[in-house]
């Protein structure tokens, strides 16, 4: 079967869709600004040592300063914070400059990285190796400080294309 590119291109993207997944907002402060940038594609790499590894479009405004500080925070959201993901995906008109006043955000006391309070969890870490991969760039971050937010229980999916939560499933008896 031979699709041409584009048609290939709109089908993957397409069958992504299908793929629930955690909402994230990745943040950076440092010499070159402070930044922040929705993403889902986010996943663990290693425990040991703790790895993540982000997929960010090479034209996102992010990328430059990302690479300059190369120092983060990935704030993994809650169902609640809804309106945070969608301010730092550009859905609403709130520009990039004023992002960060719309909701609570703290320094990590050793990173100094934005943190989102109430976010399930915020992993803090450090730029070690990218490679550009088509129209994206793959970081891989080691993580340094974990913080988990035991007082949140849902978290914040994207799934065909919006925003949707799911609940801590409620174990039945037998279950580990």
């Amino acid at each position: 079967m031979n699709q041409s590119s584009s048609a290939t291109a709109l089908q993957y993207r397409e069958a992504m869709s299908k793929v629930a997944a955690a909402v994230h907002v990745v943040t950076t402060e440092g010499h070159a600004g402070r930044y922040g940038i929705t993403l889902t594609a986010v996943t663990s790499v290693t425990d040991t040592p703790p790895t993540l590894l982000l997929c960010i479009n090479r034209n996102a405004r992010i990328q430059p300063i990302l690479r300059a500080n190369g120092q983060l925070c990935v704030n993994i959201l809650a169902a609640s914070q809804q309106d945070v993901a969608e301010h730092f995906a550009g859905m609403t008109s709130i520009p990039a400059t004023e992002r960060f006043l719309q909701n609570e955000w703290q320094k990590h006391h050793h990173t100094t990285q934005p943190q989102l309070v109430g976010a399930l969890a915020h992993l803090h870490g450090r730029i070690i190796d990218s490679h550009d991969m088509g129209s994206h760039s793959v970081f891989y971050v080691a993580i340094e400080h974990i913080n988990i937010n035991a007082q949140e229980n849902q978290g914040l999916l994207y799934f065909q294309r919006q925003f949707a939560q799911i609940a801590t499933p409620i174990c039945e008896t037998g279950c580990v």
